[in-house]
């Protein structure tokens, strides 16, 4: 008796471990495919795009955005569509921009959706 509840014991607990390794495998598939999208060259001229409305010289010396930088460990599906992108703006954590970018079904590109500033950001676009 105590030998057959040690083997099945033993069989959960194998189970359990092995869908364990597969559900973290899928999870770590699904953020290098995050990863993927977020660096490719049609996010960065949608992310370019967005940060030239904000600030038209964005980018060059003379702007207020100098850099921007995508948060790898922020990058999440929206349930919406989408990927929800947070960015990091000239290198400080204070000025952040959260956007939802999405494929245009028609024209394949990417486009920004919705976007959100820290007060930080929004006080540093202000200035004159």
């Amino acid at each position: 008796m105590k030998k057959s509840k040690f083997i099945v014991l033993i069989m959960v607990v194998f189970s359990l471990s092995l869908g364990g390794c597969s559900f973290f495998n899928g999870q770590s598939a699904k953020k290098q495919e995050m990863i993927q999208i977020a660096e490719s060259k049609k996010m960065k001229v949608a992310i370019e795009n967005m940060l030239k409305k904000l600030d038209p010289k964005a980018l060059t010396p003379e702007g207020k955005i100098k850099s921007y930088k995508i948060s790898k460990d922020d990058l999440d599906y929206n349930p919406m569509g989408g990927l929800l992108v947070k960015i990091v703006i000239n290198n400080d954590e204070k000025l952040i921009l959260s956007t939802t970018i999405q494929e245009d079904a028609t024209t394949g590109k990417y486009e920004e959706t919705y976007f959100g500033e820290t007060e930080e950001l929004s006080d540093l676009l202000d200035k004159e």
